[in-house]
């Protein structure tokens, strides 16, 4: 996978919401060095029916900010994480009562 920009990750994300109901708040955003494992282990979404999607960031920092950016202006819900160096794939997926936030 081929890293992506802020702007090209922000438009996938984006993307992806509108295509799964639309509203950012039903979301969760945030920032993993391993996302099958996060999505599946961590917060416990299932292999089939349960939208998702994760894409490669540039940097570490690239991927906190367009986290960051769901959180505070789109209204998705998230984590504070502190910056780590491994931390270079932001997804996300549609929260639903199985799931973990």
């Amino acid at each position: 996978m081929a890293a992506k920009s802020r702007s090209d990750i922000i438009g996938d994300v984006e993307d992806f919401v509108d295509r799964n109901g639309g509203n950012f708040a039903d979301f969760f955003v945030g920032v993993t060095g391993a996302p099958k494992q996060m999505l599946f282990s961590q917060h416990k979404l299932k292999d089939k029916g349960d939208a998702w999607i994760s894409r490669l960031a540039k940097d570490e920092l690239d991927a906190h900010d367009v986290v960051e950016y769901f959180r505070s202006t789109r209204g998705a819900k998230s984590r504070k994480k502190e910056v780590v160096d491994t931390d270079l794939y932001v997804y996300a997926f549609k929260i639903k009562p199985h799931t973990r936030t």
